[in-house]
């Protein structure tokens, strides 16, 4: 037999190409024998591990193409590059997300979905941390129990329902749709308006320590403006209007019946003699004018005033007796001072 180095080699090699090599472990031992390449290769195959070959190096430039799934019980580092997901992603329990659905570490420290952002409330966000420096823009409505204090601007654009609680205002709001107030709204800042403010129930209140600075025009009650000099007059139902004068307020006494009469104008009569005609105190306010009007009779009357007030110093005084006489009165506030009587 040649030496084996002069044997030619053989092209192409295939798995059904034998060798001889020595048999160890055989019966006898160490016999020669022909052995496959096949057989050599699936010896191989079960004895060489991802182990044996990480053991050799684990450390690689090419890339890695996997068909098959990666099973990892240990940690998983990047620490450079990127992580490319082309696929569908899993999350611990083996489910796909939905549409819209995030992962979210659980309190176990596991990746899942279905508890992400956009399936929690407005209270689970809040209690993670209720401080923004975005915008809010709101195109529905907005129902506030509590209190809401603003720092920024408010851009409105539907309705805004507050039941209960309070709205602390240090910036501003822009308002272009209508605000619904049920509840009372305690303003303690300024207010700058530039649209109308329509009240169908309510009203507004100014504490002792407010004031109302009018700079703009105002209309009374049937949308008028006011003329040069005119005033407004609060009519029965409590409307006021803008008239040239106040209109005075009347009534008709019986001298004889020592009446209490409480009107800017007085007419009277006195069907029998020394009656007394009392001035009721809510008119004595410091300026305030009253006058009496004899309508009829000629019978002796006389003025006084409730509430310990003076005529002129004394108790009362002589009314004129003179049909259609006018006497003026005038109070300093504490006594009353009337004039003898004149004839319209």
């Amino acid at each position: 037999m040649a030496r084996i180095s002069t044997y030619t080699n053989a092209s192409p090699v295939t798995l059904s190409d034998k060798f001889i090599g020595t048999e160890v472990a055989g019966t006898p031992v160490n016999v020669t024998k022909n052995f496959l390449i096949s057989d050599l290769l699936a010896l191989f195959q079960s004895n060489i591990t991802l182990q044996n070959v990480l053991d050799a190096g684990n450390t690689a430039t090419q890339s890695i193409i996997l068909t098959g799934d990666i099973t990892q019980t240990g940690n998983f580092s990047i620490t450079g590059g990127a992580l490319s997901l082309g696929g569908t992603v899993r999350d611990f329990n083996g489910a796909l997300g939905t549409n819209g659905e995030t992962l979210v570490c659980n309190a176990s420290g596991q990746l899942v979905f279905g508890s992400g952002l956009t399936n929690q409330n407005l209270g689970q966000v809040l209690a993670v941390g209720n401080t923004a420096t975005n915008d809010i823009n709101l195109t529905g409505n907005l129902n506030q129990t509590g209190d809401i204090q603003i720092i920024g601007n408010i851009e409105q654009t539907g309705n805004i329902e507050i039941t209960a609680g309070n709205i602390e205002l240090i910036g501003d709001i822009e308002q272009t749709g209508n605000i619904t107030q049920i509840g009372d709204q305690d303003i303690t800042g300024d207010v700058t308006h530039i649209g109308n403010y329509l009240f169908e129930n309510g009203q507004f209140t100014f504490d002792a320590n407010s004031s109302i600075y009018v700079q703009a025009a105002i209309k009374d009650s049937t949308n008028t403006l006011g003329g040069n000099g005119q005033i407004l007059v609060s009519d029965v139902l409590g409307k006021v209007t803008w008239q040239s004068e106040l209109l005075a307020s009347t009534t008709t006494v019986d001298a004889a019946g020592d009446p209490s009469a409480n009107a800017d104008v007085i007419f009277y009569v006195a069907t029998s003699g020394s009656g007394t005609i009392y001035l009721d105190s809510t008119l004595n306010v410091a300026g305030k004018k009253v006058v009496l009007v004899r309508k009829s009779t000629t019978t002796a009357a006389n003025i006084g005033a409730n509430g310990g007030a003076l005529i002129n110093g004394v108790a009362t005084k002589a009314l004129p007796t003179a049909l259609y006489s006018v006497t003026t009165c005038i109070s300093d506030g504490t006594d009353w001072y009337c004039n003898d009587g004149i004839p319209l």
